[in-house]
């Protein structure tokens, strides 16, 4: 009986150690899709931890024309001492390439390949075929041969808080006030700018100077009006300081009265810009 036991256990034995020590499935979920929908690609690697590193275990998966991004690898026990290793990849294809043709498309995907290091120290590998991956288009034969639109596509009413003529009018005159009001803001500055710059002192004693010279000699009116026409320069008053030195070094003797209305006409002006 002992001899016959022995052998019993050995032809149960025997079918184990003779398979690999790797052994590898692939799934999708869901097998079938809608166009640019995600799905999830799994590998499930299955490790003999006695004969081979489940640490050592690389998958390379090819999922091209989809865009793949890899999820955290998962490790769990098996019956018979085996490490179960999970391969997760998240998987979106938008492009053409993946239109569904005549309401459904199959692709078959290039196998994933899996490596790992043996015990004894050799490197192996496998390869783990993909299931077919279908794509369903959600329109039927009938929409393709006769495509309407359901939707209403014309705009829905305008709606307006205020009504538009009544805010473009209010609009335009409140445009009109800004515009005046910054007219009034520039004729003040200008006003404030004139009055800094006319040199009150100077000038009216430069005028007081030609009002008593007209009663003089004609060089102490030549000179007066000189002394005007420098003062008046500075200030940038014109034609009035031309007006000045013309009549200073005019030909002939500066007339008083002439001297007398220019010394008018220019305190008038100086009246008009201190105001």
């Amino acid at each position: 009986m002992r001899p016959l036991a022995v052998a019993l256990v050995a032809l149960v034995l025997a079918p184990a150690a003779s398979a690999a020590p790797v052994a590898a499935s692939t799934s999708f979920s869901p097998q079938v899709h809608g166009f640019a929908d995600p799905l999830t690609a799994t590998v499930t690697v299955s490790v003999d931890p006695v004969r081979a590193d489940p640490a050592s275990v690389r998958v390379l998966p090819s999922f091209a024309p989809y865009r793949a991004t890899a999820l955290p690898p998962t490790r769990s026990a098996a019956a018979g001492g085996l490490v179960v290793l999970r391969f997760a990849f998240r998987l979106r294809c938008t492009d053409a390439a993946c239109l569904p043709d005549a309401g459904e498309r199959t692709f078959h995907l290039p196998p994933a390949r899996v490596s790992w290091r043996a015990r004894n120290g050799g490197a192996a590998g496998a390869v783990a075929a993909w299931p077919p991956l279908l794509v369903a288009s959600r329109l039927t034969k009938a929409d393709l041969a006769q495509p309407s639109f359901p939707a209403d596509l014309a705009p829905p009413p305008a709606r307006f808080a205020v009504p538009p003529a009544a805010l473009g009018d209010g609009l335009l005159a409140l445009g009109s006030l800004l515009a005046a009001a910054g007219l009034a803001v520039l004729g003040r500055l200008a006003l404030r700018r004139r009055r800094r710059l006319v040199p009150v002192e100077p000038l009216q004693r430069a005028l007081e100077l030609v009002e008593r010279a007209a009663l003089g000699d004609v060089v102490d009116r030549r000179r007066a009006l000189y002394q005007l026409a420098l003062v008046l320069e500075e200030a940038r008053l014109e034609p009035e300081s031309s007006a000045a030195r013309k009549l200073a070094w005019a030909p002939a003797m500066p007339d008083p009265e002439g001297m007398q209305l220019l010394s008018l006409v220019i305190r008038e002006q100086l009246a008009e810009a201190t105001a």
